[in-house]
């Protein structure tokens, strides 16, 4: 008979390190994860994040353990101190961006905690001896992984899992207009940044409307470029054409009153708000860059090549006028966008935790 007084073993405890200052496909990932792992009582995590940020507001009333010391700088010796406190040979550190992978290496150097880290840009490494020192190195995409390859990394150490998608509740985005459901609407949600291409979106939206007038574009995101972006929507005559809200709370809710969906990147790690329009019955149209293959991979959208407003045009004013084509994309979508689901995020997740043998019992 099985002992009743035997205590069940201790969870395999789980540090997720992320700076978590802005709210991008990153963090929402690390919320995505920590509480989907919350199914798994063999696993207890704890997410270590600046107090106040995005990411540390979005977990408040989620369940998952949270501790937000004071992070002003990169490399905050408080955080480290946290940090350290609540690592040992049994406890697995799990970096989820740059900064917060300095950070967990020299706690590991200091208390022998393995180390696992995501690695979501595909952009050449700078820091090498920081992941040929990881236990292991999770890798969004194929480029990702390339890289990571590139800098001596144990190929054994490399693991392939994408980004999960999880359906959010209804409701259009407060801040924004209603938009005319009579006009085609073409949505791209993306930070304002250089890497994502919305200056090269501008462009074909420009060359778009000549060909249909009536067509609007709209843009969920914010960054750095915003003043120069709002100037050349101004110079190229797109006020009343293309809207920039800014950053809004669920963006990806926008996509069900979507025509097409386009993501420009110039770099792109993955590109997750593709996987939310595929699951929406949304056709992409999407730059062959990076991970944003891996993510149409399993169909859904069309590729165009990077940096190319003139293609970028072309191929969302032929799915607009194509509603055979559009329809076939959707379905297809719809079946790859379930591949991508929350539940494959934890499950590989939990292969990776599980190949550093720290389970108790392993």
């Amino acid at each position: 008979m099985p002992d009743a007084t035997k205590k069940p073993p201790r969870p395999l405890r789980v540090v997720h390190v992320a700076s978590g200052r802005e709210w991008r496909g990153g963090q929402r990932q690390v919320v995505l994860l920590t509480e989907g792992l919350l199914a798994h009582p063999e696993v207890h995590s704890t997410v270590i994040t600046g107090r106040d940020t995005a990411l540390a507001l979005s977990l408040e009333s989620g369940g998952v353990a949270l501790r937000t010391p004071t992070w002003t700088i990169g490399l905050d010796p408080r955080v480290l101190v946290e940090v350290i406190r609540r690592s040992d040979r049994s406890t697995i550190l799990h970096a989820h961006d740059g900064h917060s992978h300095a950070l967990v290496d020299v706690a590991s150097r200091l208390t022998g905690a393995p180390v696992v880290v995501t690695r979501r840009v595909a952009t050449p490494i700078t820091a090498p001896h920081r992941f040929r020192r990881a236990a292991a190195v999770i890798a969004l995409s194929e480029a990702i992984s390339r890289e990571v390859s590139a800098v001596g990394v144990d190929p054994t150490h490399i693991h392939r899992v994408p980004p999960g998608i999880a359906l959010e509740s209804p409701g259009w985005p407060t801040i924004v207009s209603e938009p005319d459901p009579a006009a085609p609407l073409i949505v791209a949600i993306a930070a304002l940044t250089h890497e994502k291409g919305i200056d090269i979106l501008l462009e074909a939206a420009a060359l778009l409307h000549q060909s249909h007038p009536v067509a609007r574009w709209l843009v969920f995101g914010d960054g750095v470029e915003r003043e120069a972006l709002m100037a050349q929507r101004h110079r190229l005559g797109l006020d009343e054409i293309v809207s920039l809200p800014g950053h809004v709370s669920g963006p990806e809710i926008a996509l069900k009153r979507a025509t097409v969906a386009v993501q420009p990147s110039r770099q792109e790690g993955f590109g997750s708000s593709v996987l939310d329009a595929l699951v929406r019955g949304v056709p992409v149209v999407a730059s062959n860059t990076g991970g944003l293959p891996d993510a149409l991979s399993l169909g859904g959208g069309v590729l165009v090549p990077p940096e190319d407003p003139a293609a970028l045009a072309r191929a969302v004013g032929a799915l607009l006028d194509d509603e055979t084509t559009r329809a076939q994309l959707v379905a297809a979508g719809r079946v790859a966008g379930i591949a991508f689901g929350m539940d494959r995020l934890v499950r590989s997740t939990l292969d990776v935790y599980r190949s550093l043998d720290l389970f108790p019992g392993a």
